[in-house]
């Protein structure tokens, strides 16, 4: 039997962070992942993650080695560990597909989606949606095509009955979903939500 466990991460951090902000980094959410094991009685796993969650898995292959046996990473590429800082425009010279993180950090698109209307367009096209005219809000590259944004219409994987609402400073928030299959059974913790 296989149990699967998926991890539900959010990269966005509280109004009021958690001293240290070390917490946040990949050592300290690999611990947190070998120590679920340790509990959950795994002494091996297969580990998988998307985008930050890939990050996650791959150094918390190089760091708990003895634990994970196989991993997989989706729409991450492996980022050899450096001990110095690597700014942003360097990375995009190597990985331009990352593009789109500089333009959502940036104020742009706070100021565009500002709307119960925007906000439901901006989840449309980031899930898909697209303008009459077949064109795509989200570019990996540059990010967000803002003149697409009041056009896109709706995707077929967000129900009609998702809300959408807008509370103080909008942040769009990305769950991570990490799998660590073990033992047997289904489990879906939610940690650092």
């Amino acid at each position: 039997m296989v149990k699967i466990i998926v991890l539900i991460i959010y990269q966005d951090a509280p109004k009021v962070p958690p001293s240290p902000l070390s917490l946040y980094g990949w050592k300290s959410v690999s611990d947190d992942i070998a120590e679920l094991a340790r509990q959950l009685n795994a002494p091996k796993i297969i580990l998988g993650g998307h985008d930050w969650g890939g990050a996650v898995v791959y150094r918390c292959a190089l760091w708990h080695p003895e634990l994970v046996t196989h991993l997989f990473s989706i729409c991450t590429p492996f980022q050899t560990p450096t001990k110095e800082f690597v700014p942003m425009d360097e990375v995009l010279k190597k990985f331009p597909q990352l593009g789109y993180q500089v333009h959502l950090a940036g104020p742009e698109v706070e100021a565009a989606v500002r709307t119960k209307d925007d906000i439901k367009h901006f989840l449309n096209g980031m899930y898909g949606g697209r303008t009459p005219n077949g064109e795509v809000l989200f570019n990996p590259k540059s990010g967000i095509v803002l003149k697409n944004l009041p056009n896109i219409g709706k995707t077929p994987l967000l129900s009609d009955k998702v809300t959408f609402s807008r509370s103080g400073r909008w942040i769009p928030r990305r769950p991570f979903v990490d799998v660590a299959i073990i033992g047997n059974g289904l489990l879906r913790p939610r940690i650092f939500a």
